[in-house]
């Protein structure tokens, strides 16, 4: 809240949006309240993930499944936010974050749901382990599926560790060390694969079964599990069925919480309505498919969990680095933010405000407009890997998740550099973005992805811009490997 009242005594609001220093402030805050993953290059002014604060539409955004620019609507969403914030002072922050949470609910959410914000897909791991801890009151068994495949920091997070070197809410911390007060926490990590060493998928049923057989032997271990499922891998790739999930849920009452990994979003909102009224948690991101700034999480709680959380012991200060009180809705607060020293994080409220807009216009596409546009996406995409004798798919069943399409060089050769060059634009047209180099066996994947700015762009002007965008990407790839 002091970054607001800096602003606010620093210049004149009303001629602020229409200033370079309103932009800079802004970019400056919407970058805030995360790790030093999201932290601006001096240099540069892009994150880890070469995403600036503010939009970029000059380059290509095929990265959706990493990072992008923060889309014009989603900029000037996040703008406004800012300048209401101003304009009614200190006592709107609590409000607004109220809002964030409806509009997410409204979206994703089924009766009696609540939302906690997080700063990224990763702190919802460690929102999701305290929740589990209070829930679990002894042993807790936390298996994690496809850990290579979700998010690097993700395995040190499900163990309760730190897993970098400075928090989101500003402090340094011990990475690698347990959280403050989880140091002796009956915590133990089992992991789930999706792939054969070799790189090849495994069978549903066989990753089903193994869910199943680790959370039998932890119940009869008298360990609580935590099941996550894994909605779309970082190559797209599902992990551990809904239809598997609940009926171990059903199996176990009381001892087990499951939560469905959808942090790349690209599920439909129907979906994800579903899982919270079978009792599954969901996790969330508006900086992936959403199209919204980096790094912007949320956890979805369904009703009856919700409903026994807020009964739970007070918890202690184990959060207090990585979540702010207003975080939380107001009826989880008394068990779970007494120990939390940040009261906001605007960044993160900024963030969501952009993600939010994006999110919603995107829904306003009827469905099969929607539908129909991440068909045109992949075939072209599929077409253009086709054309060219060095690209293969990683997975050659075919794509597991509309819009995110993971490609090999068929030579083997390491794809990073080229990755690189692409987004530093070297002895090429325009800098395209592409999804992170991703392991897959001893390949290394890249990845191409639609957005839901790209959808709705798509669906309110036509492909014609997506079909050029690609077409320079893909001339530009072949042109970077020789």
């Amino acid at each position: 809240m002091a970054a607001a009242s800096t602003i606010r005594q620093s210049g004149s609001l009303a001629n602020a949006p229409a200033t370079a220093a309103w932009d800079a402030r802004l970019r400056l805050l919407i970058a805030s309240g995360g790790d030093d993953r999201i932290w601006l290059d001096p240099i540069t002014r892009r994150n880890r993930y070469g995403a600036p604060a503010a939009p970029a539409t000059d380059e290509i955004w095929l990265s959706s499944s990493t990072a992008c620019a923060v889309s014009p609507r989603g900029w000037t969403a996040a703008g406004d936010a800012l300048e209401r914030l101003l304009e009614d002072g200190r006592h709107s922050i609590a409000a607004w974050f109220e809002t964030l949470r409806r509009r997410l609910l409204a979206l994703y959410g089924a009766p009696g749901a609540e939302a906690i914000l997080a700063a990224s897909g990763t702190e919802s791991e460690l929102v999701t382990l305290q929740l589990a801890l209070a829930l679990a009151e002894g042993p807790l068994v936390n298996i994690v599926v496809a850990p290579a495949e979700t998010g690097s920091g993700v395995p040190a997070a499900a163990a309760g560790r730190h897993f970098l070197g400075r928090a989101s809410m500003g402090c340094a911390v011990a990475k690698a060390e347990p959280l403050a007060g989880w140091e002796n926490a009956a915590l133990a990590v089992q992991t789930i694969e999706i792939r054969q060493p070799c790189g090849a998928l495994r069978r549903q049923a066989n990753v089903d079964l193994e869910a199943a057989l680790t959370v039998e032997r932890a119940v009869a271990g008298g360990s609580f599990a935590l099941l996550h499922v894994l909605d779309a891998s970082k190559t797209g790739q599902p992990g551990v069925s809904r239809a598997a999930a609940t009926q171990i849920l059903a199996r176990y009452p009381g001892r087990v919480m499951v939560v469905v990994d959808a942090c790349q979003l690209r599920c439909g909102a129907a979906d994800i309505r579903r899982d919270l009224a079978e009792g599954l948690a969901v996790m969330v991101t508006g900086s992936k498919f959403a199209g919204g700034p980096a790094f912007c999480g949320a956890l979805l709680l369904p009703a009856g969990l919700a409903e026994r959380l807020e009964a739970a012991a007070p918890a202690g200060a184990a959060l207090a680095p990585y979540s702010a009180v207003l975080d939380w809705p107001q009826r989880l607060r008394g068990a779970f933010a007494g120990g939390l020293e940040h009261p906001a994080n605007l960044g993160l409220g900024l963030r969501w405000s952009a993600a939010l807009a994006e999110i919603e216009a995107f829904e306003r596409v009827p469905a099969d407009r929607r539908a129909a546009v991440l068909a045109d996406f992949d075939h072209a995409v599929l077409e253009r890997v086709a054309a060219d004798p060095g690209l293969a798919l990683a997975d050659p069943e075919g794509v597991a998740a509309p819009g995110l399409i993971p490609i090999v060089h068929v030579d083997e050769s390491d794809p990073r550099p080229v990755y690189e060059a692409l987004a530093a634009a070297e002895g090429i047209g325009r800098a395209c973005h592409l999804g992170q180099p991703v392991a897959v066996g001893a390949r290394t994947a890249l990845r191409v992805c639609a957005s839901m700015p790209m959808i709705v762009g798509a669906a309110e002007r036509g492909f014609a811009a997506i079909e050029a965008d690609l077409d320079e990407a893909f001339a530009s790839w072949a042109r970077l490997r020789g």
